[in-house]
């Protein structure tokens, strides 16, 4: 493909719009697209108007390569606050501007000419190379991922060996070199100096390995109204919930286990909600909570502990508890010597210029869902997308973009002839 016609591919990606979901458009138009380069793609409705795509290339049935990447993106927000169109795709120097240009419609684009590349090369292909487009990981706020856990559901993870999820993977390298550094990737003081040093692009990449999983549930609590004036008939929802809530945090004080990439369990209380007027006895309430996890304190104990707690306060409390498991994501940790991070580190060093260390992605990824079926795949979180991700502005640098197509095509050939 030459440039232009790269150029078009994102900017009709970006001027479809998948804020808070609607993939049809997407999948139907890539689908579309490969048909055009004779690569067969299958869409897949998940959900009504929501729909997966799949396609393959390669000459042997393995090893099994999985290019990653969801077509949904997150809200716009306050439209006066873009300088840029969101949904434009305008062009300003090397920048294309637009909300999933970096998170993460740049990141799937460059997986789809690479495997279009790859198939024109006319050169064997000693593998395959599938490619899951996915719904829901930025749009759906109970359970989401719902595309992921499709493909995890119907056996498309089953064979695979690895898999690149080309979620953003760098940060503006001016956010390294302010007094304070604005450091999403928890460089070290002596790290930034280095790569700095050695950095001849406009961005920092981090080629991540690992990434926290999450558990996100509502621990509800069901009451009677009454009356302010004549509490004793009715049963109050906030007096248990608060109660249980203080038990739960004494639990996560006891969580000190500590993962060499990822760090230490988090949990983060988002939401409350309670009551329905000032001079009435409340009979709901509600606390919702997000917990990022690591493999040394599994999920599905957490889970059990805080299952017990709520167990126990309705044991002392005339208030009705319960428990409602919103979202349970696995964590990811691959092995950094295993030949796919390897050579995505030896072609990304070349390609981008720069030191390109190993860490763990600050975020969660579908490829949660993924190891869940799977816990032998190794995981590469990297694509050309930066942390202007969810932001105004959004924005990825077209050089940079090319240089992962370029990335990944030698990365698939080495995987392959190894």
């Amino acid at each position: 493909m030459d440039r232009k016609d790269r150029i078009k591919l994102l900017s009709d990606l970006i001027k479809i719009n998948t804020v808070g979901g609607r993939e049809e458009g997407t999948a139907k138009y890539l689908s579309r697209f490969l048909e055009s380069y004779g690569i067969h793609g299958k869409t897949i409705e998940v959900e009504p108007g929501r729909f997966n795509l799949v396609a393959e290339i390669g000459d042997k049935t393995s090893p099994v390569i999985v290019f990653e990447g969801h077509q949904d993106v997150v809200d716009i927000g306050e439209r006066s606050k873009w300088l840029h169109n969101p949904l434009g795709a305008e062009i300003v120097g090397d920048r294309m501007y637009g909300r999933g240009t970096s998170d993460m419609k740049f990141g799937l684009a460059a997986e789809i000419i690479t495997m279009i590349e790859l198939k024109q090369s006319g050169k064997p292909i000693n593998g395959t190379v599938r490619l899951l487009a996915t719904v829901g990981e930025e749009s759906s706020t109970v359970n989401h991922m719902q595309g992921a856990q499709y493909f995890a559901k119907h056996g498309y993870l089953d064979d695979v060996s690895a898999a690149i999820v080309a979620e953003p993977s760098s940060e503006p390298l001016d956010w390294l070199t302010q007094d304070t550094p604005l450091n999403p990737f928890k460089f070290s003081k002596a790290q930034i100096r280095e790569l700095v040093k050695e950095n001849n692009s406009t961005e920092q990449y981090l080629l991540s390995f690992a990434h926290k999983g999450s558990i996100t549930y509502e621990t509800l609590a069901k009451g009677k109204t009454a009356h302010s004036s004549s509490p004793q008939l009715g049963i109050n929802a906030i007096a248990p919930l608060i109660k249980a809530y203080d038990n739960e945090i004494k639990y996560f004080r006891t969580l000190h286990e500590k993962n060499a990439i990822l760090g230490k369990t988090i949990p983060v209380v988002t939401k409350i909600n309670g009551g329905d007027q000032l001079n009435s006895v409340p009979a709901s309430a509600s606390v919702y909570a997000k917990i990022r996890t690591i493999p040394e304190e599994p999920n599905d104990a957490i889970i059990d502990h805080l299952k017990r707690i709520i167990s126990k306060n309705n044991q002392e409390s005339e208030a009705d508890l319960s428990f409602k498991l919103l979202g349970n994501k696995y964590p990811v940790v691959s092995d950094p010597n295993n030949k796919l991070i390897q050579l995505l580190r030896k072609h990304g060093e070349q390609q981008l210029q720069q030191k390109l260390p190993l860490g763990g992605y600050p975020g969660g990824t579908d490829a949660a869902e993924f190891v869940k079926v799977n816990p032998t795949i190794t995981v590469a979180v990297f694509g050309p997308g930066n942390m202007t991700a969810h932001q105004v502005d959004e924005f990825v640098e077209l050089e940079n973009f090319e240089r992962f197509i370029e990335i990944y095509k030698q990365t698939v050939n080495d995987y392959f002839d190894a």
